[in-house]
């Protein structure tokens, strides 16, 4: 009476709240049949929309009001219209579980294998949400049991996932494949493997599941197993003649994985059925150096009980030392070196793990390495010893525990250059200060002449000069070549230091062997500064204007880079940004997150090179260029 007696006095029938709910989705929404009757007879828009595209015959099939679904029909309401997400009254009524008014909709002509924008069918979400009956009815009114999502997915891989025994048990006796693949060429059984389904899995392997079945990336489902830790089903999987060594594409095995996640029980359920720890990935890590990565140490304890080799060498020799070290895992350090871990062990380029820990100055695992063993005096291939490395980075506590442990401070690399080189360069003022009290020569020359003073002159590190003239550097000591630290601030064009290399006694009418004097060689480059402060002291009858073809000087450099990641194909070594298991380390898979954004949000919408900036890019170097700089590379993935 009182919806007559407001229509009668001019009440706005179409009027709507801010959700765009008409007076008739809320009277189907509540299952009033006579006023959305008296709605209906007064004009009502039978298809008015809310904002996310429900229509009143979406809100009865929702709210179960068979009475409401009849009437609407009864007045032409569209049987199949979609909302935003193309959902269907059908699949409204398939997800709520409502499988009289399903059947209602289904004899009225609505079609059942509608698709909503990801392609899921109402049987798919009766699938998803367990409902036995409404499935068995789309079944007999020709719902497709083969039908896929987008993605490739059939209502057996949701049921699956979904751990729904009973629909997954119906699908497979009206004759589903169990080894259906979705685009990412995975079964049913790794969707159930993933997900932590045991009877599901059991059920499917029952019905010729198979249980090496191989995804898109290789993975097969006892990966996906020992990836979430289900130890169950790893042994289940086991039990069926899972294979426990076949590799992904990038080579990992099941033990790989479990390892990097840490799950211990999982490991051991693994070796028990003789998972091989020999197995390295395509890029040469065992499962001891994912455990060594990654702090496993319950992981590395139990493969070390059980015969892993503490020294496995990758591809770029690299031991699960060196990657423990890397990544500072102290307490993995600390297990393997009483275990037969090496710290002498010399990866490609010939670094120890000492070298490592050195260079990112990790303090406490350099001690353990030098309490077992470790050189202080290691060096690499091209001669570069930890102490290079610390002192280089500036690392000052690390560089007097080495000192401390007879790091000779006056060991040169292939090229001649001592860790004080390293320091004048990058102007480490405190370090340079303890190697000299420590007995480092002052003026060492590389193998081309150069001294620390020319150095740091050529790197404009002012601060260091005045270190070093203050500890009597030869302030005229000359390269093969005949160049003074002069002729390098000059070619720089670093005014400061030529100022202060001239105050301290520096001749400015030394001429290099091609007879070049640092004046000429300021004015054939243009600084003006630098030519102004020369000119004023520089004999005129010294002068040599420098041709064309001049030839640049520069000091040695170093730059070795050492890459204890897995990246194939390297031409040399860095340190370390790797990736390990495909790129960056999956947690969570991005798999699992795309097929849970499907399945599980589904829901109708009703509820380097690091350079200091002191170093200026020099575009030619001379032939005996080392290296030892850390360069960082991580991805992932």
């Amino acid at each position: 009476i009182m919806v007559r007696l407001l229509l009668d006095r001019g009440a706005q029938i179409e009027t709507k709240t801010k959700d765009e709910l008409t007076p008739l989705h809320c009277a189907a929404r509540n299952g009033h049949v006579r006023i959305s009757e008296i709605l209906l007879d007064h004009g009502a828009p039978i298809q008015a929309k809310t904002k996310n595209g429900l229509s009143p015959i979406h809100m009865a099939a929702q709210g179960d009001h068979l009475d409401c679904v009849r009437l609407l029909l009864q007045y032409d309401a569209e049987i199949d219209d979609i909302t935003l997400d193309h959902l269907t009254p059908l699949h409204v009524a398939a997800h709520c579980g409502h499988h009289r008014v399903a059947k209602v909709l289904l004899d009225k002509g609505a079609k059942p294998n509608s698709r909503a924008l990801n392609g899921f069918t109402p049987l798919h979400i009766a699938c998803k949400k367990n409902h036995v009956r409404v499935m068995e009815l789309l079944l007999k009114t020709g719902a497709s049991i083969d039908a896929v999502t987008e993605s490739g997915l059939t209502p057996l891989h949701v049921a699956s996932f979904m751990g729904h025994l009973p629909i997954v048990k119906n699908l497979l006796q009206r004759g589903a494949s169990p080894n259906v693949s979705n685009v990412k060429v995975e079964t049913p059984l790794h969707m159930a493997a993933r997900a932590g389904h045991t009877e599901v899995a059991k059920y499917l392997l029952q019905n010729k599941a198979k249980v090496n079945a191989k995804a898109k990336d290789d993975q097969t489902p006892l990966h996906c197993a020992a990836r979430i830790g289900h130890t169950n089903m790893v042994k289940l999987l086991l039990e069926n003649n899972a294979n426990p060594n076949l590799a992904t594409t990038a080579g990992h095995t099941p033990l790989h994985i479990a390892a990097r996640e840490g799950h211990v029980e999982t490991v051991l359920a693994l070796l028990e059925k003789e998972a091989s720890q020999a197995c390295m990935t395509k890029k040469g890590f065992t499962p001891l150096h994912v455990a060594a990565k990654y702090g496993k140490v319950r992981v590395a304890e139990l493969l070390l009980e059980r015969d892993a080799h503490p020294n496995a060498a990758g591809k770029n020799g690299l031991t699960p030392l060196h990657v423990a070290v890397h990544h500072n895992n102290l307490d993995i350090v600390k297990l393997l070196l009483p275990r037969g871990g090496s710290p002498h062990s010399p990866a490609w380029n010939g670094y120890t793990p000492l070298h490592i820990a050195a260079k990112q100055n990790q303090v406490e695992v350099a001690r353990s390495l030098l309490q077992y063993g470790g050189s202080a005096n290691a060096e690499s291939v091209q001669g570069v010893t930890p102490l290079h490395l610390a002192a280089q980075e500036g690392h000052a506590e690390m560089v007097a525990l080495l000192l401390s442990k007879q790091a000779n401070g006056n060991l040169g690399n292939k090229s001649g250059l001592t860790p004080l080189h390293l320091v004048a360069q990058e102007g480490h003022v405190p370090v340079a200060d303890m190697l000299i009290k420590h007995g480092v020569m002052v003026d060492a020359t590389t193998r081309m002449g150069y001294t620390p003073l020319h150095v740091a002159s050529h790197y404009g590190n002012i601060k260091l000069v005045k270190f070093l003239l203050q500890h009597q550097a030869d302030v005229n000591a000359k390269t093969k070549l005949g160049y003074s630290p002069l002729h390098q601030a000059a070619q720089q064009g670093h005014t400061d230091v030529v100022t202060l290399l001239l105050k301290n006694g520096a001749s400015p009418n030394e001429v290099s062997s091609d007879g070049t004097t640092p004046l000429a060689i300021a004015k054939r480059l243009g600084y003006i500064s630098v030519t102004d402060v020369l000119k004023v002291v520089t004999d005129e009858t010294s002068f040599v204007l420098v041709s064309d073809k001049h030839r640049m000087s520069f000091p040695e450099t170093v730059d070795e880079i050492l890459d204890v990641s897995e990246d194939e194909g390297t031409a040399h070594i860095t340190i370390m940004g790797e990736e390990l298991i495909g790129s960056k380390p999956e947690r969570p898979d991005s798999r699992d997150v795309d097929e849970e954004k499907e399945l599980l949000d589904f829901v109708p919408k009703l509820d380097q090179v690091v350079e200091s900036p002191a170093i200026p890019r020099i575009p030619c170097v001379t032939p005996e260029t080392v290296g030892i700089r850390s360069e960082e590379q991580e991805q992932a993935s």
